[in-house]
């Protein structure tokens, strides 16, 4: 459970404790023995998305653990170019135009219209039922912070602050802990 960091100071230097960091850089303790009590308290996280930033927080009753304010990896800005090559969008843009590029040079064009070497489309690759790759990075970004944070602090609920919904709860989605599990 979360403690205090003098605590956590004096477990590492009594060598009841040791620091570790995971893979997004939080830094916690890990006790190498049993602990003296094994209560947990109920740890809520509330995620609220934004098109560029998605805040997360870890809260108990009695405090806020941790706060993440997270910059999507979709929409990366650079001063630099109009076309922001470091974005998800950004990155698609170049690909397809690099694919045009390459299949204008195929054609040759001193030939009829008719029997010029177009290549037929491979797969039926139009559908607009998928998710855009700007929005799925993003989401997979949130979903890799709940997980580590999951790995080391307790979760035992996930609400999802979205727009529109139930008026009974203000607007909100939630998400049991046990439907959670399922998603990761």
């Amino acid at each position: 459970m979360p403690t205090t960091p003098s605590r956590a100071r004096k477990w590492i230097k009594s060598g009841l404790a040791i620091g570790e960091r995971n893979k997004i850089g939080v830094f916690y303790v890990q006790l190498l023995r049993e602990p003296s009590g094994t209560k947990t308290q109920k740890i809520v996280v509330g995620t609220d998305r934004g098109k560029a930033f998605t805040g997360i927080a870890f809260q108990s009753k009695l405090a806020t653990i941790v706060l993440f304010h997270a910059c999507l990896p979709g929409f990366y800005k650079s001063k630099k170019t109009r076309k922001d090559r470091q974005s998800v969008t950004g990155k698609m843009e170049k690909r397809a135009e690099l694919r045009r590029t390459r299949r204008g040079q195929r054609i040759n064009r001193k030939v009829a219209f008719k029997l010029r070497n177009h290549r037929e489309k491979r797969f039926n690759n139009r559908r607009q039922n998928k998710l855009p790759p700007s929005v799925k990075a993003n989401r997979e970004m949130e979903l890799k912070i709940l997980i580590e944070m999951s790995k080391i602090i307790p979760v035992s609920e996930v609400r999802d602050e979205s727009c529109g919904g139930n008026s009974k709860r203000n607007g909100r989605r939630y998400i049991s802990c046990n439907n959670w599990s399922r998603m990761v």
